[in-house]
């Protein structure tokens, strides 16, 4: 009987480990903001309040590891990180539609001459998450993207 069971217990103990979850220690949460098809988020963080609008910040797709319904617990799959430090860009999450396509969510690095209007206009990069949960750079060409801060005086 334990001759049967050895194989069984051989291979449940060399199941395919789990890769690692990335940690950002020393850095915090500068701006989040949840993928509403999926419930997982789209985080940006820096090691100082001043970095999170100007400096190196880590842009993080974190996928929800527990239920929609239990508490949200996110563990960080990518990171690409990002240099902002050039006077009059500025980076945010918000929603984006390309063409032909449903709006989602997307960090978007922009001039700051674009923040008057409803959508924004000049835009550097921005940058999305494909479906191996990888973030990818997505063509500016025809990107259309909200404005969050419009009309908020």
């Amino acid at each position: 009987m334990k001759i049967l069971l050895l194989p069984l217990a051989l291979l449940l103990g060399y199941a395919a480990p789990k890769p690692p979850r990335i940690q950002l220690k020393g850095y915090f949460s500068c701006q989040s903001s949840l993928i509403a098809s999926t419930g997982d988020a789209l985080t940006c963080y820096a090691r100082t309040q001043r970095e999170c609008r100007n400096g190196e910040v880590v842009l993080a797709f974190e996928k929800r590891l527990g239920k929609r319904d239990a508490k949200a617990v996110f563990g960080i799959v990518d990171t690409i990180h990002v240099r902002t430090a050039t006077p009059g860009r500025y980076l945010t999450i918000t929603s984006c539609t390309t063409a032909g396509g449903q709006p989602r969510q997307y960090f978007v690095l922009f001039r700051s001459d674009a923040a008057s209007k409803e959508y924004l206009g000049s835009i550097i990069r921005v940058w999305g998450v494909n479906a191996q949960n990888q973030l990818v750079t997505v063509p500016v060409k025809n990107i259309k993207c909200l404005n969050d801060d419009y009309g908020a005086d």
